[in-house]
């Protein structure tokens, strides 16, 4: 089990971000981006995703080894209650349980803010990512089938979703996080 802290991020936890990401760009088809983003890059990101969504950061021993947040479905204010999950630990700390914190800690924090569901979007086949959905509540809701090609071949993508709080006919905005 994990003894990383989990915390919210800060603009200088974007050179390890980027770093822990790099692989999975480069070398796997888990992330459809081409090139790693650069720490720059990743600070402009946080940027965004602050204002309206969590992020949060794993630290251990004051070494930042996996991130997680949310953002936006889709752009269109009907949207605005469902958002997409993303969280990436580093591959040295992999099956430590650091990625399920991460995650239950940002479905915690979703769902005081007052989101109402939450996506997951996998490029597939991954195992081991349908499996902490699976194990943190999330059902398969479809597969897009071919929609990313990388490293010469079409994936599908599967979306698992959760939700997080009951449907209401006059939903409170979501909250800004703290």
């Amino acid at each position: 089990m994990t003894t990383a802290v989990i915390r919210p991020v800060r603009s200088d936890d974007a050179e390890a971000i980027a770093g822990i990401y790099a692989p999975y760009v480069r070398d796997t088809t888990i992330s459809f981006e081409l090139d790693p983003p650069s720490a720059r890059t990743m600070r402009e990101r946080i940027a965004v995703i602050v204002p309206r969504y969590p992020y949060l950061v794993a630290e251990r021993d004051g070494e930042v080894v996996g991130y997680a947040y949310a953002g936006p479905l889709r752009a269109r204010a009907a949207y605005r209650w469902t958002t997409e999950t993303t969280v990436y630990v580093d591959a040295a700390f992999g099956r430590r349980g650091i990625g399920r914190t991460l995650y239950q800690t940002l479905l915690d924090e979703l769902t005081t803010l007052g989101f109402v569901s939450a996506l997951g979007i996998v490029a597939l086949p991954n195992p081991e990512s349908v499996g902490l959905h699976e194990a943190l509540g999330f059902t398969h809701v479809g597969t897009e089938t071919g929609v990313g090609y990388k490293f010469g071949r079409w994936h599908d993508v599967g979306v698992w979703q959760r939700d997080l709080a009951p449907r209401q006919a006059h939903p409170p905005e979501p909250r800004r996080p703290d």
